[in-house]
């Protein structure tokens, strides 16, 4: 380790410990982030290093493609717009309803107390009252059956011809959060707006119809197979030297740590963070073990950033479990819940980094594949071109 890396992961311990020391969160955030780009500056720069020693050339290898009217048409097969009209039916009788019963109701409590026969009167805007309060009802139920069509929409629109989409989409068009989104789909299950609609066991995707639902578990299968063999040849051929073996215990001892945490912590908004965080350590530590070479590149994660992110949520936690919820221990919550973001997108572009290697391979793979296709005369310009000239020659 550098010198430089020596300091800096001892400026943040300080700066944590005195955060904690003196219960001041107030410029922890701003403090985390200058010395978290600092690390990431860092680490893109040794990748940038790299690059520039392969040459190999970038191209744009993932265009979305255009949904077909095939697609649309699959699609609507397993997208039914239900209560289209009971939404309406329901909102219409709900306003004329209320209207009309409510100002009978009104009018005769003013007939009972102007003409002295308020008991009959009254009598009757009591029987009406029912009538009011159902058109009521059904107004509010009919809106609420509107706003869910608004919503289903949306998600349709969302899938763009696709049979999936995942959930952190559905919550970005809606302003809903995850976990909503999820309760709403299953909902939609529930009532035939998405006869065959499925949700994959992490509620992380939305898949639209039976048919993918399996393709997809099938190939969850293969990929837990596949790790399950290659965790096996692993252990059996002892590959990992103790370094890694060590630094991966470690995080896993980490992610369990942080997990606990979570579960003793009420709050939604912080447990959503948390969950983020186990999400993206898992993946980067489950990375580290199948690519032990990158392990130089995780040492600063391993050695300054996860123990300091361990400090933050133990001390989040003392200052949740306090009784009294002052404004010191709201402002310093705050201000962890508030770091935990930055945190969270320091380790996310890291492990985005770890795949640089394995993105420039696809995109060589691809420049090669295209210019053999276009050798060959099977690219959609080639065929036209050919196509072309073909008809010249006949004419």
């Amino acid at each position: 380790m550098t010198r430089q890396g020596k300091n800096l992961g001892d400026e943040i311990k300080k700066i944590v410990q005195d955060s904690l020391n003196n219960r001041d969160f107030n410029k922890l955030n701003k403090d985390i982030k200058i010395f978290v780009k600092g690390a990431l500056d860092e680490v893109k720069g040794s990748i940038d290093l790299k690059t520039k020693k392969n040459h190999y050339t970038k191209v744009n290898y993932n265009i979305p493609k255009k949904p077909t009217k095939k697609n649309k048409l699959e699609q609507s097969k397993y997208s039914v717009p239900v209560g289209q009209l009971s939404s309406l039916v329901q909102i219409i009788f709900g306003i004329v309803g209320s209207s009309i019963f409510g100002i009978i109701a009104f009018v005769m409590i003013l007939l009972g107390y102007s003409t002295g026969g308020g008991r009959v009167f009254h009598t009757i805007a009591i029987g009406i009252s029912p009538l009011f309060i159902t058109s009521i009802i059904l107004y509010f139920n009919g809106k609420r059956m509107n706003k869910r069509l608004k919503r289903f929409k949306r998600y349709v629109s969302q899938l763009k011809g696709r049979s999936y989409s995942s959930i952190k989409s559905f919550s970005n068009i809606t302003g809903l959060s995850e976990r909503a989104v999820v309760k709403d789909l299953r909902k939609m299950i529930e009532i035939g707006m998405f006869p065959e609609g499925h949700i994959d066991e992490k509620n992380t995707y939305f898949i639209l119809n039976t048919q993918t639902f399996e393709e997809y578990l099938i190939l969850q299968k293969s990929i837990e197979m596949k790790n399950k063999v290659d965790k096996e040849e692993r252990i059996k051929n002892n590959r990992l030297d103790p370094q890694v073996k060590k630094t991966i215990d470690d995080g896993n001892n980490f992610i369990e740590k942080i997990k606990k945490s979570n579960e003793m912590i009420p709050g939604e908004e912080i447990s959503i963070k948390l969950d983020k965080l186990e999400d993206i350590t898992r993946k980067i530590f489950a990375y580290i073990e199948t690519h032990p070479e990158k392990l130089a590149e995780i040492k600063k994660f391993t050695e300054y950033f996860l123990p300091t992110t361990l400090k933050l949520v133990d001390a989040y936690k003392k200052l949740d479990y306090q009784s009294i919820d002052g404004d010191n221990i709201s402002n310093s919550k705050k201000e962890i819940e508030d770091t935990m973001d930055t945190i969270n997108l320091a380790f996310k572009n890291l492990l985005d980094s770890l795949f640089v290697d394995m993105a420039m391979d696809i995109s060589t793979d691809i420049t090669v594949l295209n210019t053999l296709l276009k050798q060959e005369g099977l690219t959609e310009d080639e065929i036209m071109s050919r196509n072309t000239r073909e008809e010249k020659d006949e004419q």
